[in-house]
């Protein structure tokens, strides 16, 4: 048996080769799925969501990934927040939104009604942003920050541009330009306006959203793995980094209780085209389960999350399934309470992670990226051998409460994962097989979950819309249908999910009643985009410890570039905070549509209570305001692209020291 750890001045160039060869054992089929996904980061009342192939509302849960095909509701006197890796999305009261499409390519979202805001973060060379209305479509042209409201009961949308630039699309291919600090309102598809302004008020969904911007540009785990991964905006308010001698900048959760171990506080689901993917309770329990990995050091869990990456690539859950027997039901591993069980363990750094899903060489490669963590460190498998077969024994495989265990009917209908876990002994962990996926079909509770939710109001998400591209088409779930073909069933979870009517399916679809209109000297316009490779931004960024904490800051958010975008001052009553703008005027005009049909933010939630923790700004009932935050002075920070830093990598800051045998030490 080899060393599990090996310090070495040798590169891991070894590494690729081991995933070329575990990406040939994938499906022949290369239809790689999405990189990015995004967040339910957070939501005050009501949000309900349909997932793609689902007929079923439910209640949404904040750490679900959402991806193309996905619909949203955010109910009366309700507020949210999506995350996809640097991009936020903030939500108000009674909107529809549309996941048209989600991924590295493009983002093309359907809003029927309601107010929407997006903040971008990073360059979008290559890559667009498209939001289709039924009065237009606006397609994002520069980073920035950009609202847009559509009101049914009136037939307008109001496109404001705090900063950045876009442009309007209508009927017959006309367009109109909406610049920084403008706000334009539209009425019928024509793009004539209505009305317009220059630097239009604030109003309070404005305070929430400049409150969460900078929450943003004031994260310290941003610093450690750039804007690009997604969640990682939970991390700062429960846990710490520090600096493992092996393993570089690791984070240790700190609000979690005695004994806790990762994927154990949550549940599975089954997303496609991914198939089973873990859901955490934990409002922080994103980042740290679809990216990197988990080392146990001395006595406390760590998260490793690798080299900084531009745009990680997004895993369903980084674990390792043990079990023996055939497929299906027969593979598993047996419970003391007498029922077939699943169980897994959280990978370690160093470990591969094989997808069971279609997915090329590449793809591979690039989902694995987050394993080496510097270049002078060499991770090697443990090797036993037993009855003449030599297997790879995992490092987390024989750490105490690594390894959960459910009943097999309980994984497969969603259950929480903390109240029917049930323990096994250490020889049944030692003996048992490892896979990346249990070879088991999913129900119906296995996408829609238990909480299931009213249907919003119809005409919601029927109303046409303009659209400059043609969405994709759905997302098919294929390996659902051949785990039901080979019989992966549980006992006592019910029929596997088959695929539903077509006509019935089709009515929930969202890209039904979109309207593609033509664009002067577009080229393809109307053809299925097919998905670019994986880029240089799917790499690892060489690492660089800053002379200076100033040029850590500028790699990061708050600075300016490309990276960071410098929002210019409000006239009048406005303070110019970094990365936001933040308005003080003497008067609020009325809550948006106040006055108009729309509900204010002043009834109660319908939403029952969240099972998992909530983060703590939004624990209380009710649909309090967020916390005010108190002015402060502006601090400039060095333009991330002057002079002597243009091609500089980024860089991370020198985190604590971890020191097992005294416990972590908080940073100052």
């Amino acid at each position: 048996m080899t060393s599990a750890v090996r310090i070495s001045c040798l590169r891991n160039a070894w590494l690729g080769v081991v995933l070329f060869a575990f990406a040939g054992l994938s499906s022949p089929a290369w239809a790689d799925p999405p990189a990015l996904v995004a967040r339910m980061d957070r939501f005050q009342g009501t949000a309900t969501l349909l997932p793609a192939g689902s007929t079923s509302w439910s209640y949404a849960n904040i750490n679900r990934p959402l991806s193309t095909g996905d619909q949203v509701w955010i109910g009366a006197a309700s507020r949210a927040e999506l995350v996809a890796g640097s991009t936020a999305m903030r939500m108000g009261a009674n909107t529809s939104l549309s996941l048209l499409e989600l991924s590295d390519a493009a983002i093309q979202l359907k809003l029927t009604q309601g107010i929407f805001e997006v903040r971008v973060r990073q360059s979008m060379r290559g890559r667009s942003f498209e939001i289709d209305t039924p009065n237009l479509a606006f397609d994002l042209q520069t980073p920035g920050d950009y609202r847009v409201n559509v009101n049914p009961r009136q037939g307008t949308t109001t496109v404001i541009v705090r900063a950045g630039r876009g442009m309007a699309y209508g009927a017959g291919g006309t367009s109109y330009p909406v610049a920084g600090r403008q706000m334009v309102q539209f009425s019928g598809n024509a793009l004539r306006p209505d009305a317009g302004a220059f630097n239009p008020p604030f109003d309070g969904f404005d305070r929430w959203v400049a409150m969460l911007n900078r929450r943003e540009d004031d994260s310290l785990s941003a610093r450690y793995l750039g804007i690009g991964m997604t969640g990682y905006q939970g991390l700062d308010e429960y846990g710490r980094w520090e600096s493992d001698p092996a393993y570089g900048p690791v984070w240790v959760p700190t609000a979690v209780p005695a004994g806790w171990a990762p994927y154990h506080d949550g549940h599975w689901a089954w997303i496609a085209p991914w198939g089973w993917t873990w859901i955490d309770d934990e409002p922080w329990g994103f980042a740290p389960f679809h990216y990197g990995r988990w080392a146990y050091l001395g006595s406390v869990w760590a998260w490793v999350p690798g080299p900084v990456i531009v745009r990680p690539v997004y895993a369903p859950a980084l674990v390792a399934f043990v079990g023996g027997g055939g497929g299906g039901v027969r593979w598993g591993v047996s419970l003391a309470i007498g029922s077939p069980g699943i169980a897994w363990f959280p990978l370690a750094p160093g470990e591969i992670y094989r997808p069971v899903y279609a997915s090329s060489p590449a793809y591979v490669n690039a989902i694995n990226r987050t394993v080496i963590i510097n270049r002078n460190v060499t991770i090697v498998h443990n090797t036993t051998v037993v009855n003449n077969v030599q297997r790879t024994v995992y490092v987390n495989q024989g750490v105490p409460g690594a390894v959960t265990a459910v009943p097999a009917a309980a994984f497969v209908r969603g259950r929480a994962v903390q109240r029917v876990a049930v323990p096994l002994r250490a020889e049944q962990v030692a003996a048992a097989t490892v896979r990346f996926s249990p070879p088991i079909a999913p129900v119906r509770q296995s996408v829609a979950g238990h909480r299931a939710a009213a249907a919003p109001p119809r005409a919601a998400f029927e109303r046409p819309v303009l659209a400059t591209r043609t969405p994709p088409p759905p997302l098919h779930d294929t390996l659902a249908q051949r785990l039901a073909a080979r019989d992966g069933t549980a006992p006592g979870a019910g029929r596997p999910l088959l695929s539903p009517d077509p006509a019935r399916l089709g009515q929930f679809q969202p890209a039904r009643r979109v309207q593609v209109i033509p664009v002067p000297g577009r080229v393809g316009q109307g053809a299925r985009r097919h998905r670019p490779p994986l880029s240089r931004e799917h790499a690892p960024l060489a690492r660089q410890r800053p002379e200076n904490p100033a040029l850590a800051r500028a790699a990061f958010p708050g600075a300016q570039g490309e990276r960071g975008v410098p929002h210019p001052p409000m006239i009048g009553h406005a303070a110019h905070l970094e990365g936001g703008l933040v308005a003080s005027p003497p008067r609020l005009p009325p809550p948006e549509y106040g006055r108009n049909g729309v509900a204010k933010e002043s009834a109660q939630p319908s939403q029952p209570p969240y099972r998992g923790r909530q983060p703590r700004e939004f624990r209380a009932a009710g649909v309090a305001h967020p916390r005010p935050v108190p002015e402060r002075q502006h601090v400039a920070h060095p333009p991330a692209h002057g002079p002597g830093l243009a091609h500089r990598p980024e860089s991370r800051p020198e985190p604590e020291r971890h020191a097992a045998a005294r416990g972590p030490r908080s940073l100052p």
